[in-house]
């Protein structure tokens, strides 16, 4: 689980108006470099600035206009992007959410400034960060074989450990958590993993998801064989292997883990 920031007083007198932190889903880590966050007006397209960035990884943008920071209907998005590729981009609408909501999961206010907290997934082909396994996956819809882009997935291991995650715009799919324990003599197994996958219309042909639309999406199934119903169940780890996600049936050539709508 992911630690809240605890911003210092330097950060919130920086951080003019509304102002964003991110967190790396998969350590808990505050991402310190790297980010780049442009907000543009959502009815032309227009770039109302770049963000500035404090040592301690706050995104703010202290020579924005008054006017913007005023509560308002929805004008723009903030455009996030990793230019080292270890995160996948999102968009949040502008005025920044009023509550915590998918991704967003923690709001501090002081004064008149506002920091948002907001967790970043981990990109395909990212190296798995030190000490942590990788799971990889292509998610692909059952009813036309058509990608599955920006899906949201929930993975939690036999020991409890639980780590989100979302496939690309291609249906790409990695996601890291702690490697699993070896087994101990004697000791019961561990429970089976589960898998849970959320997916939409409302994502497709998105460039970047937003994520309160992409927090909305309605749960689907992944399938554990072609031409079954029934759920798919991840298997175990194997001992410095990554977990390969892939619905039984399917041609050698075609590791893919296929979905259906509920």
């Amino acid at each position: 689980m992911a630690t809240l920031l605890r911003p210092s007083a330097d950060d919130i007198r920086l951080s003019t108006g509304e102002a964003l932190a991110f967190i790396d889903v998969a350590t808990g880590m505050p991402i310190l470099d790297g980010l780049s966050c442009r907000l543009v007006l959502r009815r032309d397209g227009q770039l109302l600035g770049h963000a500035r960035v404090t040592p301690s990884g706050v995104h703010h943008w202290p020579d924005l206009a008054p006017r913007w920071h005023q509560p308002a209907p929805v004008q723009a998005d903030v455009f996030v992007r990793d230019e080292l590729g270890r995160f996948l981009p999102l968009s949040l609408p502008w005025p920044l959410p009023a509550a915590p909501a998918g991704q967003v999961i923690g709001i501090t206010v002081r004064g008149s400034a506002r920091l948002l907290q907001v967790e970043l997934l981990s990109a395909p082909g990212r190296v798995a960060p030190p000490g942590l396994a990788s799971l990889h996956g292509l998610l692909i819809w059952q009813a036309d074989e058509g990608a599955v882009p920006w899906a949201r997935v929930r993975f939690v291991d036999g020991a409890g450990h639980m780590v989100d995650g979302a496939s690309d715009a291609n249906g790409r799919l990695t996601l890291h958590l702690p490697r699993p324990r070896p087994d101990k003599a004697g000791s019961p197994p561990e429970p089976a993993a589960q898998l849970r996958v959320f997916a939409g219309a409302a994502m497709v042909g998105r460039a970047v998801p937003d994520v309160l639309g992409f927090a909305a999406q309605p749960e689907v199934r992944a399938l554990a064989g072609i031409g079954l119903d029934d759920a798919y169940v991840p298997p175990a780890f194997q001992a410095g292997e990554p977990l390969i996600l892939a619905t039984a049936g399917l041609p050698s050539v075609l590791r893919q883990l296929r979905l259906k709508t509920l």
